[in-house]
């Protein structure tokens, strides 16, 4: 059946009208989550008719909605390995993608990938072209050392029969090489974009500013100095080290205040924490933000002090703002910042340094003028959606020829 599907897709009508693309996504926020957005939003406006497989949460679907995406398959993919439920969620995806034929699979996520590419193997193999985006480190080196090697034997499995990769990051690019054995012509480093709207006007800023900062309780004063993040509250984010900084910070500084955006398992537990290290004057948890990046004109700088990452959205957006940004030296980070010119590196893990990056940036605002200024100035240049877009699409166009000859 599944052969007789492949048959009548578009493949055979010219790259001209090949359009039907299924994108595949695992539960999802923040950064990855306004990647396949601003993708999704990008396809469809060049004529791609796109159907969504993926979780149905409220999130996703009023954002799904705001970009035209009415074709939804519901799929509970999950985050982790489940036993008991991945196989039925894999056999119902094989029932549908034999029903319903695609000019490309695109899925984001490991997780994505493994129920995608597992999918189209169970029982009459589907020969559609698939694609996997690698939005983090594939294999972290925090994970369990057994689940590692879990994850690099279905992934070398996995990708014999998988048509292209893409990295978002240098580093996970080198890890699908090197570590999972992929052949470099099926490899493409494909950074996030974002955005280049007006919410970044000087006049716009300004409000935002004051009104953000009045919410939070805290008045427009000059000697107020707002550290700011954004991102998934998971252990891998490391804002237990930004907190231990903050108390270390707020000792000697009192003036310094910390926002912190996004929602994640953690987020008890690090309110929890900020209490005890008696912040709770100094810190803002607000939870889930729709649009962040409306936030951010009312940071004076900007921390992401993750442990592992691939190319943060985040970050980049804080950037195209003018705001200084401090964050590790992990994943892409290290090609998206160059130190002491766009923004101040730190390594991982380690709260001393992170401590004596925010006093930097706090006693000496010329500094931190100086850093923000370049770093939106480089952003402009380098982080347009519209490129993004571009590139994945010239990926599709190339599977397109390769399957035609």
């Amino acid at each position: 059946m599944g052969q007789n599907r492949a048959e009548t897709s578009c493949w055979s009508q010219g790259v001209s009208n090949i359009s039907r693309i299924l994108q595949v996504i695992r539960p999802a926020a923040g950064g990855m989550l306004t990647h396949v957005e601003i993708l999704m939003a990008g396809l469809r406006r060049a004529g791609y008719e796109i159907t969504v497989a993926c979780s149905i949460e409220e999130t996703l679907m009023q954002r799904l909605r705001t970009i035209g995406v009415c074709r939804i398959l519901p799929l509970d993919i999950g985050d982790g390995v489940r036993p008991w439920v991945d196989p039925l969620v894999i056999r119902r995806f094989a029932r549908f993608l034999h029903r319903h034929p695609f000019d490309i699979v695109h899925a984001h996520g490991a997780k994505a990938g493994l129920v995608t590419r597992l999918a189209l193997n169970y029982g009459n193999k589907l020969n559609y072209p698939v694609v996997v985006s690698y939005h983090n480190e594939i294999l972290p080196t925090h994970r369990d050392v057994q689940q590692r090697r879990w994850r690099q034997f279905m992934e070398r499995l996995l990708a014999k029969g998988t048509t292209h990769f893409i990295a978002v990051s240098p580093g996970i690019r080198d890890e699908l090489l090197q570590t999972i054995g992929c052949p470099a012509e099926k490899v493409s480093f494909i950074p996030n974009g974002v955005l280049l709207d007006k919410t970044h006007e000087p006049n716009r800023m300004v409000d935002a500013r004051a009104n953000h900062r009045a919410q939070w309780g805290w008045a427009e004063d000059a000697n107020i100095f707002v550290v700011g993040t954004a991102c998934r509250l998971t252990r891998e984010k490391g804002i237990d080290i930004l907190l231990a900084a903050a108390a270390r910070v707020v000792a000697v500084e009192s003036t310094l205040r910390f926002v912190i955006m996004g929602d994640g398992p953690l987020k008890e537990e690090l309110k929890q924490d900020a209490q005890a290290r008696g912040l709770s004057d100094h810190v803002r948890f607000l939870g889930f933000c729709d649009t962040a990046r409306h936030l951010f004109p009312a940071f004076d700088t900007f921390v992401l002090p993750s442990l592992t990452e691939g190319w943060p959205l985040s970050l980049m957006e804080a950037m195209v703002a003018g705001i200084p940004v401090i964050a590790t030296r992990v994943g892409g980070i290290p090609e998206m910042v160059e130190a002491g010119r766009t923004g101040i590196l730190v390594s991982p893990g380690e709260v001393e340094e992170l401590t004596q990056a925010l006093l930097a940036v706090a006693r000496d605002r010329p500094l931190a003028k100086r850093l923000g200024s370049e770093a939106a100035e480089y952003a402009k240049k380098h982080f347009d959606a519209h490129f993004m877009v571009d590139q994945v699409e010239r990926v599709y166009q190339r599977i397109c020829q390769r399957t035609e000859l």
